[in-house]
C-alpha cells in the first residue's frame, strides 16, 4: 500500500524548552496613553454630556413588500453610534448628542437610505426608513481588526456571506457546505465522503512548504480552533475539522478576509487569509421561538469499476492460471475464459448501504432594550452509507458463535453532535454595551477503515477478484468483516466564550474590548477485542486499545479605541489604536495496550503498553496604530502598522512588523451625471498593499533534547538525545501583498461585478535543511531561505435579472484564477516526497512521476506488450496538486415572493490528480479490465502497462463540473398559520451532489485520500453520496 512520508513527531512536555516571551512596556504607551486620557476625562464629564444628549427611535421597511427589514444597521454619519433593527424592523439610539444628523440605513442586499434628523437633549425624535433591495452596496458594513468600516473605505475586498439567509434557501449541513464554491479565491479541497470528515480551506492558493496553509478563524472576536489535527490512531487517510464544529444555523454574518493587504493587522499567522463568523445577535422585542426539523437520506450512486479474471492454461503444462493477453501473445499461456464480477454493486458483497440525515434545533430571540437574548440547540445526527456486507455479517456469526454483532461494528460510520448557544446582549448604560456569547458543542464520530489501508472496507471489494476458485472469499487484502471489527473514534467537547464591550463616551470616540477563551477537549480512540480483526496486521489481531486524550486552550484579549474627527466640511479623521494577546496552547497524553485477554478491553489489561506526553505553546503580543483620512466621503486613504512579539521566534528576531497602505475612491455614486454611462450607477476603485506573516513551529528555533530509553549492561535506563538542533535566527515566514481592482453597479444597482487581482509573494519561507551526517546531530533543521509567489485574478457578478411583481431571476457568478510558484529554495535541491517535488520554477506540491511517453501497437495484433511501451527513466511534472482555475454559478428563480428555486453549479480546472484506484487494481492486483480484457481500448493497455515502471501512466487531468446543490423553498402564507398560533412557517426540499462531469476515469477527481497539501493521490476513499432534505421550520 501505499506510505507517504509521516509528520514530524511534535516533542514531548518533558522536552519542550521554557517559553521566551519578553513584552517591553514602552510599546503599549501609546495605547496606554489614549484609553487612559480617555477614562479621565469622559469621566469627568459624563454627567454634563448626558443632559446635551437625546434617542433616535424608527422602524426599516422593504420597500417591494412593505415587510420590516431586520439586522439592519442604522448609524450617524461621521460618528461611531448605530443600532441594528429588531425582526420588527425597530431601532432605537440612546446618547445621539443634540443637534442636526444624517442618519444611514442598510443592511446586506438593500441599497441604503439616508435621512436627515434634529435631535434634542433628553428628548427622542423618529426616523423611519424604506429601503430598496440591490445587488451592489457601498454601505455595507463589515468587521475588520479595528472594528466596523463600511466596504467604501476598505481599499481591499472582503467577502462577506448572509449565512443565515444561506441556511435558510440551500442544503448546508455545516461549515464546509457553507463555504465551498460561494466565494471567489476560497477553495475546499475535498478528502472523502464519510459522514464527519472535513475539507481543507485554502485562500488564494498555498504560501507554505512547511507550515500549515489554513486560514485563521475568529467567531464572535476570538480566535478558535478549526483545524484538521491528524487521526492519531490509524484509519487510512483523511480527518475531521473542527471547523465543522460550528452550526450553521448559529451564525448570522461570515466575512472572509482573503491575504495580507487585508490581514495585516490580525497580525502573525493571518498570511492564509481571515475567516470572521458572527453567531446571531438578540433583538429586541416580544420573545420569538423558531424550531426546525430536517430528515432525509444519502445513497452512493458512483458506477465502480468491476474486477476482471482472464483464466487460461499455462504452456506446456496445461496447469489452470490467470493468463493476461500479452502473456497469450508472449506464448506463455492461452485465454480460455474471463470472469468478471463487481463486488461493490453484488447485493451480497457489498458495503454500500442507504445513509441518513437527521437536524433538528430551537431557537429563542428577544429581550428589552436593555437586556436581549438570543438562545438556541441543535441536535445532528448522520449515519453514513457503509455496512457490513451481508456475506461478512453470517461469516462472523459463525466463526465467534453468535446471533448478534455489535453496532458499531455492523455501521461504522456516524456522526452525533450537540451544539448549544447562549448570546446575551445588555445596554449598562445610554454609552456602554455588552454582548456574553457562550457555544457548547458536543460531538462524537464513528470512523471507517478506508484509504491506503490494509483494512479499508472500499479497498477490500476493490482489489478482491473475480476468480470463482476465491468466490467464498474474493476480497483483497483483510476481508470486510475484519475491517468493520475495529471501532475508531474521535470525540470532543468545547467551549467557546467571548465577551465584548463596545464604549461611547462622545460621539466621536468608541473603545472595545474582547476577551474569550475556545476550550476543547477531545480523543481519538481505537478498540479492537482479542481474536477479531485484521488477520494479517501484527498484535491487534490479539487486542488493540488506543486512548490519545488532547486539550487545547485558546486565550484572547483584543482592545482597542477609534477616535473619528471631522477635520474641515470635507476631510474626516479617523486613527485607531489597539493591542491584542493571544495564547496556544496544546496538552497531549498519548496510551496505547495490545495483547489482551479474551473479551477484556481496559487498558491497563494489555501486556504491551506504550505512552507518551506533548505540551505545545505559543504566545503572540501585538499591538498597531491604523490612521485613515476621507475626503468628501469618496477618496479614503489608509496607513497602518502592526508590531508583534512571539515565543516562537529566534533570539535574534524577537519581533516582527506588518505595515499597511490603502486607498479606496468612489468614482461614481448615485449615476453620477455620466450621460456617456447611463448604465453604470456605481464605480469604486481601490488598492492595497500589506504584510502579515506565519509563525515557526512552537521549538523549531529552541535546542532541546528528547527522551529515550537505553540499555545498560543488559538493563534499561532513562536517558536523553538531541532532538532539535534549533537555529536562533528564525523568523516568521514573511508574506506581502498588493491587491488592486475595482466595483462595479450597474442598472439601478439591480447587477454589480467585483474585480480583484493580487500579488503575493512569500519571503523566509520556512524550509527543512538537510544536515550533513559528520555533525552527529538531527538530520535536518528549519531555516528562513525559500521564497513563492501567488498571483492571480478574482471576479465576483451578482445580480437580479429579472424584477417583475410576481418573478425574479437572480444570478451570482464566482470566478478566480492562481497561479502559484516556488521561486527560491536558498540553493537548496528540490525537496521531494510521495509523488510531490517542491522545485524552483514550479508550483508548491506539484505532482511529479515517471511518465508514458508513447505507446504503439507495432505489430498491429491489437495487443500492447511490454517491448510497445516508453516510460520516462524521471520523475516529471504532471501538473499542480490544487485546482488553478474555478467558476461557480448560483442562479435564484422567485416566485410570488414565497417559492423559491436555487442551484449551485461548480467547475475546478488546472489541476492533476493520480488515479491510484485503476493503478492497484491493473498493476498490484491485477483485476481491471485493462489488463484482462483482449478487447479493452490500446490506451488503457498501454497504461497497465506502463504502471509497473511508471506510475505517471495514471497522472489524469482532474478538471470537472459538479453539480453540488439544487433546493425549492416556499413560505406558507400567513393566513393559513394564525389559527395553529403559528407566526411563519416554510419548507425546503434540497439535494446535493446531484451530478460529476470529468474526463477523469476514476469516481472523483476531487478526493485527497490523505487530506493533506502533500502526497495527494486519489485512492480507494468513497464520494460524498447524493443527499435528499427535507426541512420545515417554524415560527411563532
Amino acid at each position: 500500500m501505499f506510505a507517504p512520508t509521516p509528520p514530524r513527531p511534535a516533542p514531548s512536555r518533558a522536552m519542550t524548552s521554557p517559553l521566551r516571551f519578553e513584552v517591553p512596556m514602552r510599546t503599549c504607551s501609546l495605547f496606554a496613553a489614549i484609553v487612559t486620557g480617555v477614562v479621565a476625562v469622559s469621566g469627568a464629564g459624563a454627567q454634563a454630556a448626558t443632559s446635551r444628549q437625546g434617542a433616535i427611535t424608527g422602524r426599516v421597511t422593504d420597500q417591494s413588500t412593505g415587510l420590516p427589514v431586520p439586522s439592519a444597521a442604522v448609524v450617524v454619519t461621521g460618528s461611531t453610534i448605530g443600532a441594528l433593527t429588531n425582526d420588527s424592523g425597530v431601532f432605537t439610539m440612546r446618547a445621539v448628542p443634540a443637534g442636526t444628523h444624517q442618519l444611514r440605513a442598510s443592511r446586506v442586499g438593500y441599497g441604503p437610505a439616508v435621512r436627515t434628523v434634529a435631535v434634542t437633549g433628553g428628548q427622542s425624535v423618529t426616523a423611519d426608513f424604506i429601503i430598496n433591495h440591490v445587488p451592489f452596496v457601498l454601505e455595507e458594513v463589515v468587521t475588520t481588526a479595528t472594528g466596523e468600516q463600511r466596504t467604501r473605505e476598505l481599499g481591499n475586498t472582503v467577502a462577506k456571506l448572509d449565512a443565515a439567509k444561506l441556511v435558510e434557501a440551500a442544503p448546508i449541513s455545516n461549515m464546509q457546505d457553507l463555504l465551498n464554491s460561494r466565494v471567489a479565491g476560497v477553495t475546499l479541497i475535498q478528502q472523502n465522503g464519510n459522514v464527519g470528515f472535513g475539507s481543507r480551506v485554502r485562500i488564494r492558493g498555498l504560501s507554505s512548504a512547511s507550515l500549515s496553509n489554513d486560514p485563521l478563524v475568529y467567531v464572535d472576536g476570538i480566535k478558535v480552533e478549526t483545524g484538521s489535527p491528524d487521526l492519531t490512531v490509524f484509519s487510512g487517510g483523511g480527518k475531521p475539522s473542527f471547523l465543522n464544529d460550528i452550526d450553521p444555523d448559529e451564525i448570522e454574518s461570515m466575512e472572509i478576509v482573503k491575504g495580507p493587504s487585508a490581514a495585516t493587522l490580525y497580525g502573525t499567522q493571518a498570511a492564509n487569509g481571515v475567516i470572521r463568523i458572527t453567531t446571531k445577535r438578540a433583538k429586541p422585542g416580544r420573545t420569538q421561538w423558531m424550531a426546525f426539523d430536517e430528515e432525509g437520506y444519502s445513497k452512493d450512486v458512483t458506477d465502480y469499476p468491476g474486477q476482471y479474471y482472464s483464466q487460461g492454461t499455462a504452456t506446456g503444462t496445461g496447469a489452470t492460471r490467470q493468463c493476461l493477453p500479452w502473456q497469450q501473445v508472449a506464448g506463455q499461456c492461452t485465454i480460455t475464459q474471463l470472469f468478471s464480477r463487481n463486488l461493490l454493486r453484488d447485493a451480497n458483497t457489498t458495503p454500500l448501504t442507504s445513509g441518513y440525515h437527521g437536524d433538528r434545533g430551537i431557537q429563542i430571540n428577544g429581550g428589552s432594550e436593555q437586556i436581549r437574548y438570543f438562545i438556541s440547540g441543535g441536535l445532528d445526527h448522520e449515519g453514513g452509507i457503509l455496512q457490513m456486507p451481508k456475506m461478512e455479517q453470517d461469516f462472523l456469526r459463525q466463526e465467534r458463535g453468535v446471533t448478534v454483532l455489535p453496532g458499531e461494528q455492523l455501521n461504522p460510520n456516524e456522526l452525533k453532535r450537540i451544539n448549544l448557544r447562549s448570546n446575551l446582549s445588555a445596554l449598562l448604560s445610554n454609552n456602554v454595551d455588552l454582548t456574553l456569547s457562550s457555544g457548547y458543542v458536543n460531538s462524537e464520530i464513528r470512523i471507517p477503515q478506508t484509504g491506503d489501508n490494509t483494512q479499508g472496507i472500499l479497498g477490500a471489494a476493490l482489489f478482491g477478484s473475480a476468480n470463482p476458485a476465491k468466490a467464498a472469499n474474493p476480497w483483497g487484502f483483510a476481508r470486510p468483516a475484519e475491517g468493520f471489527s475495529e471501532s475508531i473514534y474521535r470525540r470532543d467537547s468545547r467551549f467557546t466564550n467571548s465577551l465584548q464591550t463596545n464604549w461611547h463616551p462622545w460621539s466621536f470616540i468608541t473603545a472595545r474590548g474582547t476577551v474569550g477563551l475556545d476550550y476543547l477537549r477531545y480523543s481519538d480512540e481505537a478498540n479492537n477485542t482479542s481474536g477479531q480483526g485484521c488477520k494479517i496486521c501484527g498484535l491487534n489481531r490479539q487486542g488493540l486499545r488506543t486512548i490519545n486524550d488532547y486539550t487545547s486552550a485558546k486565550y484572547t484579549v483584543d482592545l482597542g479605541t477609534t477616535l473619528t474627527r471631522q477635520l474641515t466640511s470635507r476631510i474626516e479623521s479617523k486613527t485607531s489604536v489597539g493591542a491584542q494577546y493571544i495564547r496556544d496552547r496544546l496538552d497531549g497524553t498519548l496510551n496505547t495496550a495490545n495483547v489482551f485477554p479474551p473479551g477484556i478491553t481496559r487498558i491497563d489489561a494489555g501486556a504491551i503498553k506504550t505512552s507518551g506526553e506533548r505540551t505545545i505553546e505559543t504566545n503572540t503580543l501585538g499591538q498597531y496604530v491604523e490612521q485613515q483620512f476621507g475626503l468628501d466621503q469618496r477618496l479614503y486613504v489608509t496607513g497602518a502598522l502592526r508590531y508583534d512579539q512571539n515565543s516562537a521566534f529566534g533570539k535574534q528576531n524577537r519581533s516582527a512588523r506588518y505595515p499597511k497602505v490603502s486607498a479606496s475612491w468612489v468614482a461614481l455614486e448615485n449615476g453620477g451625471g455620466m450621460r456617456y454611462l447611463r448604465w453604470l450607477d456605481e464605480l469604486r476603485l481601490r488598492s492595497a498593499f500589506g504584510v502579515s506573516g506565519q509563525q515557526p513551529g512552537p521549538v523549531d528555533a529552541l535546542r532541546y533534547l528528547s527522551p529515550i530509553t537505553s540499555s545498560v549492561l543488559g538493563g534499561d535506563q532513562p536517558a536523553v538525545t538531541l532532538a532539535g538542533l534549533g537555529n536562533e535566527a528564525l523568523k516568521p515566514e514573511r508574506s506581502q501583498e498588493f491587491e488592486t481592482g475595482f466595483d462595479a453597479g450597474f442598472v439601478h444597482s439591480r447587477a454589480n461585478v467585483q474585480v480583484t487581482y493580487y500579488n503575493k509573494r512569500t519571503t523566509d519561507a520556512l524550509i527543512q535543511r538537510v544536515l550533513p551526517g559528520s555533525l552527529g546531530a538531527t538530520v535536518s533543521r528549519i531555516e528562513n531561505v525559500g521564497v513563492v509567489t501567488n498571483t492571480g485574478v478574482e471576479v465576483s457578478f451578482n445580480g437580479r435579472l429579472i424584477d417583475l411583481s410576481n418573478a425574479a431571476f437572480d444570478l451570482n457568478v464566482e470566478v478566480s484564477r492562481n497561479k502559484n510558484k516556488l521561486v527560491d529554495l536558498g540553493g537548496l535541491p528540490p525537496i521531494t516526497g510521495f509523488g510531490y517535488q517542491n522545485r524552483v520554477g514550479y508550483p508548491l506540491f506539484g505532482l511529479w512521476w515517471p511518465r508514458m511517453t508513447s505507446y504503439s501497437d507495432a505489430n498491429k495484433n491489437g495487443i500492447i506488450e511490454p517491448s510497445e511501451v516508453q516510460v520516462s527513466a524521471d520523475p516529471q511534472f504532471g501538473g499542480s496538486s490544487v485546482p488553478t482555475r474555478t467558476l461557480s454559478f448560483t442562479p435564484t428563480i422567485t416566485l410570488y415572493k414565497r417559492l423559491t428555486f436555487s442551484s449551485l453549479l461548480d467547475r475546478r480546472a488546472g489541476f492533476v490528480n493520480l488515479n491510484a484506484n485503476e493503478w492497484f487494481q491493473c498493476v498490484p492486483t491485477q483485476n481491471c479490465r485493462a489488463i484482462n480484457d483482449p478487447s479493452a481500448s490500446l490506451e488503457d493497455q498501454a497504461k497497465a502497462i506502463a504502471g509497473g515502471t511508471g506510475l505517471g501512466a495514471y497522472l489524469e487531468d482532474a478538471s470537472f463540473w459538479k453539480l453540488r446543490e439544487l433546493s425549492m423553498s416556499y413560505a406558507i402564507p400567513e393566513q393559513y398559520l394564525g389559527r395553529a398560533g403559528v407566526r411563519s412557517a416554510s419548507l425546503r426540499l434540497t439535494a446535493r451532489n446531484l451530478g460529476i462531469w470529468s474526463n477523469f476515469k476514476s469516481w472523483d477527481p476531487e478526493i485527497a485520500t490523505q487530506g493533506n497539501d502533500a502526497a495527494v493521490y486519489n485512492f480507494v476513499q468513497l464520494t460524498p453520496p447524493r443527499i435528499w432534505t427535507l426541512r420545515m421550520t417554524l415560527g411563532f
